[in-house]
């Protein structure tokens, strides 16, 4: 094989092997995920690098409450999800547990933002605590309003 074809082959055949395979030299870009919880709806929103990456949150999220999920994912960006569906559901889980009904959070740059109406400073303060522990690879950074 001549020089000129072996560069070819790895500059050409070689990655495009490896990206059919999974084993891309370079992992996709991490996107974002935006979680919120409006009454009695759940909104998902962000960029996926498959459909079936999407498909995964939107499921575990399905199972964890009766709650309507409106699902605004865009999949094949090119950006994968920055958590996994099981952290996507925990987030979600731990923002149900304390009966929230007003939830936004932003999941980007391994950074968590959240803002949210709770009842009191006591569940503000359990509501950061189990978001936290939802979450431990992630920097929790939040603005709470309580309504008492």
């Amino acid at each position: 094989m001549q020089l000129t074809q072996r560069v070819a082959v790895g500059a050409l055949v070689v990655p495009a092997l490896l990206a059919s395979l999974g084993l891309a030299a370079h992992p996709a870009p991490e996107g974002h995920l935006v979680l919120a919880v409006r009454s009695s709806e759940i909104v998902l929103a962000g960029t996926a690098l498959s459909g079936e990456e999407r498909q995964e949150v939107v499921d575990a999220v399905r199972a964890l409450t009766a709650l309507r999920v409106t699902d605004v994912i865009t999949a094949d960006a090119g950006e994968r999800l920055p958590v996994s569906a099981a952290v996507t559901a925990a987030l979600l889980g731990a923002v149900l547990a304390h009966d929230v009904t007003e939830f936004t959070g932003v999941v980007h740059g391994g950074r968590l933002t959240a803002s949210a109406r709770v009842a009191d400073p006591a569940r503000a303060g359990s509501l950061s605590d189990a978001l936290r522990s939802a979450a431990p690879g992630l920097r929790v950074d939040e603005d709470f309003t309580t309504t008492s």
